[in-house]
């Protein structure tokens, strides 16, 4: 006995005869078997596209959630910041002089250095005397007269305050830029 022809594995076997049919050709596919009870029932529709929408949603969900937080806190950062701003602009305006405190010779009217200025002394029989800029009026450099620069006074309101070591090479009064100050009315010197 023979053990390749009792498998069917020997090349005297030929499937041809054990089949009872022809063999179909290469190329030729065969036809699935059709199963009457799926015919009657509807097919599921199926959105190929279901899964990218419901990722979309999310990701958008997300990204809101994320602009909504970065809104509030920048939302904050911008209080903090104008709250802070306010209270340094109006720390700094109580602080800052009104006007600037310039010395001249009483006599000729020619602006000196600030330390020939006595303020002890009082104005009268001085030779040299605190003469007052208001913003934004031109002050005169050392050497240079008064009478060029008219928009001074020689006392300032009650309550204004008034700070020596303005430039001595003359310019318009801004805010800020004073050395020392005094506070009152009539500053003598």
């Amino acid at each position: 006995m023979d053990p390749e022809k009792d498998q069917g594995n020997g090349p005297d076997k030929d499937p041809a005869k054990d089949q009872g049919a022809p063999k179909p050709p290469p190329w030729k596919v065969p036809k699935p078997e059709l199963r009457p009870e799926l015919l009657n029932e509807p097919l599921p529709t199926v959105d190929p596209f279901a899964r990218d929408r419901e990722r979309q949603a999310h990701d958008a969900a997300a990204r809101k959630k994320r602009s909504q937080r970065r809104t509030v806190v920048v939302g904050l950062g911008v209080t903090a910041l104008l709250a802070g701003t306010i209270t340094a602009v109006v720390a700094s305006n109580q602080d800052e002089a009104d006007y600037a405190q310039v010395c001249f010779n009483d006599e000729t009217g020619e602006r000196v250095d600030d330390t020939q200025c006595n303020s002890s002394a009082g104005r009268s029989g001085a030779l040299y005397a605190w003469y007052f800029y208001s913003r934004g009026a031109s002050v005169p450099g050392v050497g240079q007269n008064r009478s060029s620069y008219p928009n001074y006074t020689s006392t300032i309101p009650s309550g204004a305050k008034a700070s020596t070591g303005y430039s001595t090479k003359g310019g318009t009064v801004s805010r800020g830029g004073f050395g020392s100050s005094s506070k009152g009315g009539s500053t003598g010197g």
